[in-house]
């Protein structure tokens, strides 16, 4: 029996709201929100934070790009082509688009040391501008068309966003995710996810460097 396609637009966008709320309030680097500076490379800054209740790690990347937002938000909205600029991440798929500010899609990160299986994440996604500030808030949710795959373990997207702000020149760009693998990981595997994922902004302008490069042969 073919199960029929149900999706409550209002709920997505309530979740993509409190996304939005959750990230402004997560993202600066404040004393309260407890950042620690990883690594610094080329202008490109990845901090990250332990949360203290579940002792999950928050990644946090940052960096200005020569190129406008629509040109960078392009990238990021194509979800098939992230592993060209995520080094972890194995395949994705857009689900279902509804509109140009919410879509849900799938994603699967690939497995690390032989012994840790593969993740994946089912996750909606809410398009927010707020004046030269434009936001990108995905979020884990459960669905009945979309189960879990055997083999795979799903994982819970708590919050990954993205915050890409207009300046003089191009975009200041942050990037903000925070997911539970559910499962047990050795701390290399912690430590190589969050250097991966904090590294994205910097892939993502080696990408369009790329593109700019080919365009202009």
């Amino acid at each position: 029996m073919i199960q029929s396609e149900i999706y409550d637009i209002e709920a997505y966008m309530q979740i993509g709201q409190e996304g939005y709320q959750f990230l402004k309030k997560i993202a600066p680097l404040t004393q309260e929100n407890q950042w620690q500076l990883f690594s610094e490379e080329g202008g490109f800054k990845i901090h990250i934070r332990p949360d203290p209740e579940t002792g999950l790690c928050l990644t946090r990347g940052e960096g200005f790009l020569p190129y406008t937002v629509d040109e960078i938000f392009a990238i990021i909205e194509d979800i098939p082509i992230r592993p060209k600029y995520d080094g972890i991440c194995e395949s994705g798929q857009i689900i279902r688009r509804f509109s140009d500010e919410l879509m849900l899609f799938y994603q699967k990160f690939k497995s690390m040391f032989f012994v840790i299986s593969s993740r994946d994440f089912v996750v909606i996604s809410r398009k927010i501008v707020e004046g030269d500030f434009t936001y990108a808030i995905g979020k884990s949710l459960e669905h009945p068309n979309h189960p879990p795959v055997k083999g795979v373990v799903r994982g819970d997207l708590k919050i990954g966003g993205w915050i890409l702000e207009k300046r003089e020149g191009g975009t200041f760009c942050i990037f903000v995710t925070w997911a539970d693998p559910k499962g047990m990981l050795p701390k290399k595997a912690v430590n190589i996810v969050a250097g991966a994922q904090g590294k994205v902004v910097q892939q993502i302008k080696l990408l369009l460097d790329e593109r700019k490069k080919n365009v202009n042969k």
